[in-house]
């Protein structure tokens, strides 16, 4: 039998020709021929026929597909189109085909042999053999035939096959001193490939021989204007040295006299070959356009003498491969002596990592040394191998790299080489690697992600639902790639349905899988890595990783994470940077992490299969224990009202000793609040849910964390943190909690100017504080009552409910409560304009203020007899007053304008009044 796909595909059965009329005939043929004599699964087949919506009797269509071919072969027995089988059904076919009867396969053995020829200096034999395989190519490849991906893929490599062969016929004719029979093909090669810099080099070359020098340097400024202008660079050096020869009139540009003799053959070596080994570009590949010119930069002009290389590192599944392939493939050019490709397996799961001796093997066996002349010793090999290249320029990608010493003797040492290496390691101690860190991608180049996997119409139809898929998926390729996918597979489905199905956090893990891609299984590669390498560094490391699932917060200190693992915080450092180094764990500053969405579900998985529940318990116990001694501290430097300190008898945070923080001023707590802010939230929401004694915990920690958002006015934590409170103690039958809860909760509505829901909490909440017998509480509420009913303007229910805070105050002995209850009793006369008992009440909560210390308090007061005396035209004396108040802070003045229910706006100019003093027909500002 004979193929020809080098144009229309032909089948030929001696001189006899066979017609295959129907394309699905044809496509199933073509697919089988692209990889010749291999297994084709059924499943790519259907995929490569039919696309993402096959029809339900496909099994039957493709059975009947194979049976016409075989007809059409005269391959009854199945000799030739073999199927291979599991059971009683086909999982594939391959079709056998034997050396030559293949157009395409005689093709590219001819332009090997030309290069081979090329390279030992027999141009006049390469010439021969590369117009032979030039004459097999009749149109483009499987020119009749309907595209697949398989098709289009193999038709590029062809071409890519074709363009390397008229290059290299160029080259044999020009060393011939044929420059004149080639100026006009390579006039229409530069056209085609304008950015090619090897043809371009022969066409400069060929048109200073013709004695067009000014032509020649045209071309060249051709070139290095468009480089300029499309990627930013500049010509490579061979292309620069060429130009600086033509300008001079370089005598070695002349046509050679005298064709070279061709070197005799030794018998221990066979020619050296070009290796053109880069994998097939990726269709969805997008962005990284930043990333992509780092590496342009780095490598396209070499090493300045030594060997460029560069590291790309980061998580699993975030597209290193992706990436160093597409700039390999953009670079290929610019190493015209060819490009290695080795995957060596350093985190993929099921496979061990490749040795060095096994991957210099291979690299031996292409440059053509016989395998009984392989070196069996490492360094020896890696000294073979640096001596054939040493004069080449070679581009080598190792990519999926475990660790430093397994690259290390795959590196040449010529400096027209270079080296892109990609790993899940940082690979630090590569010395003259230059380290690109790839994260994951942004918003837009996601989406666009999305949109070449599922189309741009879908897309376009549910935006947000692709930002939601974006996010759920933490915007990392692996993720999108897998959902892209079964959303593709998939048209009939709305994009929100996997919106639903990803939303579920216990399973989005279980949702991200197609095929044998799986997210878990790349994370798990990853993380078996350091679990079973049996180093203790990474054996609490693994740890580390196991227990950070535990806590929920957007990131975690290192006091935090030594708390969380119970050990020294330089412990902990180490392990969480071992993380950092795996790209298990991102570091955003020194001293805090943060761990992907994505990563925390396998890391929650791992520590609920692996820590048995007291150890999990424990630890995040002990990490609600140091957030609970942390925030009490930090909120004492804060300007709050002063709150009557209570526990639970069974509030475990009262038993053994708590964490010491190290705050030592508000500057301190004011940061350490602000950066953990969010991380507290987090923890108290997700604790209150876990066992009794977490849940405990999290309704302590609740508090402070309350009286840090309550000055900032930020309602919507602080009902989600009462709400949980409630709910949490009614679970728990805690009614102390409980009417601490409530008490809060009124606190919510009275920013939001909810009245009566304030006022019915914080009669719930005097209940509970009676039935439980708790004096402080009862106090605290009655005065947040009085001021409640005083806002409403109830303000003779006010009295008589602040009269009763009063005389509780004095009979327990509270000089605290006695200060706030005369205030907010003075704030309710002048409600009722009983002007003179409102500043008697006020000027005996200043005095009492004084005595016990209280500059919040005292600076309230202040201001509450400015303001009054200020309605009452009494300027100089509210100015008096207000100074003092101003004296004592700012930061307290703040926080009397929000007691007050004032807005800055409504305030500030009022205060600005005062300070300069108005004039007389001017009405104050309120």
């Amino acid at each position: 039998m004979r193929y020809q796909v080098l144009g229309p595909l032909g089948l030929w059965r001696g001189s006899e020709e066979i017609p295959l009329a129907p394309a699905k005939w044809r496509m199933l043929l073509a697919v089988l021929l692209c990889d010749a004599n291999q297994v084709v699964s059924t499943d790519r087949l259907v995929t490569e026929l039919w696309g993402a919506d096959p029809p339900q009797s496909v099994g039957k269509l493709l059975q009947g597909y194979v049976s016409r071919v075989r007809r059409a072969l005269g391959d009854e027995s199945g000799r030739l189109l073999v199927t291979h089988a599991q059971g009683y059904r086909a999982h594939g076919y391959r079709l056998v085909v034997g050396p030559g009867e293949v157009d395409a396969h005689r093709f590219v053995e001819l332009i090997e042999q030309g290069g081979r020829e090329l390279v030992d200096g027999a141009a006049e034999t390469a010439a021969e053999y590369l117009e032979e395989a030039l004459g097999l190519w009749r149109d483009a490849p499987f020119a009749d035939v309907p595209p697949t991906p398989a098709l289009e893929a193999e038709a590029m490599r062809l071409a890519a096959f074709r363009t390397q062969a008229r290059e290299s016929r160029i080259e044999a004719r020009l060393r011939l001193g044929r420059h004149e029979a080639v100026l006009d093909e390579l006039d229409t090669l530069v056209a085609e490939h304008p950015l090619r810099e090897a043809l371009r080099g022969q066409f400069m070359l060929a048109l200073y021989r013709a004695g067009r020098q000014a032509d020649a340097l045209a071309a060249y400024q051709d070139l290095r204007h468009r480089l300029a202008e499309e990627l930013g660079i500049e010509p490579g050096p061979s292309l620069q040295r060429l130009h600086q020869k033509i300008l001079r009139a370089d005598a070695s540009l002349l046509p050679p006299r005298r064709l070279p003799a061709e070197p005799a053959p030794t018998p221990d070596r066979r020619p050296l070959v070009v290796p053109r080994e880069l994998p097939h570009l990726s269709a969805t590949f997008v962005g990284r356009a930043a990333e992509s010119s780092v590496l342009h930069r780095l490598l396209q002009d070499g090493g300045d003498g030594r060997v460029a290389m560069a590291v790309i590192d980061g998580a699993g599944g975030v597209g290193k491969s992706a990436l160093a392939i597409h700039t390999a493939h953009q670079l290929a050019d610019r190493f015209p002596d060819g490009q290695f490709y080795v995957d060596l397996h350093g985190a993929t799961a099921g496979l061990r990592a490749l040795e060095p001796d096994e991957v210099l093997g291979r690299f031996l066996t292409t440059l053509g040394v016989p395998e009984v002349a392989i070196p069996s010793n490492t360094e020896e090999a890696a000294a073979t191998f640096r001596s054939l290249v040493a004069d080449r320029r070679l581009l080598i990608v190792l990519d999926n790299a475990a660790v430093a010493e397994q690259v290390r003797p795959l590196l040449p040492a010529g400096p027209g080489c270079a080296v892109l290496i990609t790993s899940r390691e940082s690979l630090t101690s590569l010395d003259g690697a230059t380290h690109l860190h790839l994260g994951v991608m942004f918003h837009d180049q996601a989406t666009a992600l999305l949109e070449r996997l599922v189309g741009p119409e879908r897309v376009a139809a549910e935006p947000e639902a692709t930002d939601a898929i974006v996010q759920l998926c933490g915007r990392l390729p692996l993720a999108l790639r897998i959902v892209g996918a079964r959303m593709a597979a998939r048209p009939g489905w709305p994009l929100s349905t996997f919106v639903e199905r990803l939303t579920d956090a216990q399973n989005r893990l279980d949702e991200i899988r197609v095929g044998d891609l799986s997210v878990r299984a790349s994370l798990h590669a990853s993380y078996d890595g350091i679990c079973h390498s049996g180093n203790p560094t990474d054996l609490a490391a693994a740890r580390a990783f196991r227990l950070f699932g535990l806590v929920p917060g957007p990131n975690l200190g290192l006091k935090a994470a030594a708390a969380l693992l119970n050990v020294d915080s330089w412990q902990a450092e180490d392990a969480l940077e071992r993380l950092v180094d795996a790209h298990l764990l991102h570091s955003l500053a020194p001293g805090r992490y943060q761990m992907h969405d994505l990563i925390r579900l396998f890391a929650w998985e791992q520590v609920i299969a692996q820590e048995p529940p007291t150890e999990r318990e424990q630890a995040l116990e002990r990490v609600l224990r140091l957030y609970l001694a942390t925030a009490e501290r930090a909120v004492a430097f804060l300007d709050v009202p002063a709150q009557p300190s209570h526990r639970t008898a069974q509030d475990p945070s009262a038993q053994g000793a708590a964490p010491t923080p190290s705050i030592r001023d508000r500057r301190e707590a004011e940061a350490w609040l602000d950066v953990e802010r969010a991380n507290l939230m987090a923890t108290v929401t997700h604790a209150a849910t876990q066992s009794d004694s977490t849940a405990r915990l999290a309704m302590r920690l609740a508090r402070p964390l309350h009286w840090y958002l309550y000055p900032h006015a930020r309602a919507r934590e602080l009902r989600t943190l009462a709400d949980l409170v409630v709910a949490t103690a009614r679970r728990l039958g805690d009614l102390e909690c409980e009417a601490w809860g409530l008490d809060h909760l009124s606190a919510v509505h009275w920013l939001l100017r909810e009245y009566d829901e304030m006022h019915e909490c914080l009669h719930s909440a005097l209940e509970l504080w009676r039935a439980t017998g708790d004096r402080d509480g009862e106090l605290r509420t009655l005065a947040n009552l009085a001021h409640a009913l005083a806002e409403r303007e109830l303000y003779e229910e006010s009295v008589a409910v602040q009269r009763r805070h009063l005389a509780l105050a004095q009979e327990a002995g509270d000089r605290m409560a006695q200060v706030t209850g005369l205030g907010n009793l003075g704030r309710a006369f002048a409600g009722l304009d009983r002007t003179e008992d409102a500043l008697s009440c006020l000027r005996q909560s200043l005095m009492h203020a004084r005595e016990t210390g209280e500059r919040a308090l005292e600076s309230l007061a202040l201001n509450e007899i400015s303001f009054i005396l200020f309605d009452q035209g009494r300027i100089q004396e509210a100015q008096e007053y207000m100074r003092h108040a101003t004296v004592l802070g700012d930061a307290n003045l703040g926080a009397y304008v929000r007691w007050r229910g004032y807005t800055w706006s409504a305030f500030f100019p009022a205060c600005l009044t005062l300070r300069v003093g108005p004039p007389e027909a001017e009405e104050p500002a309120r």
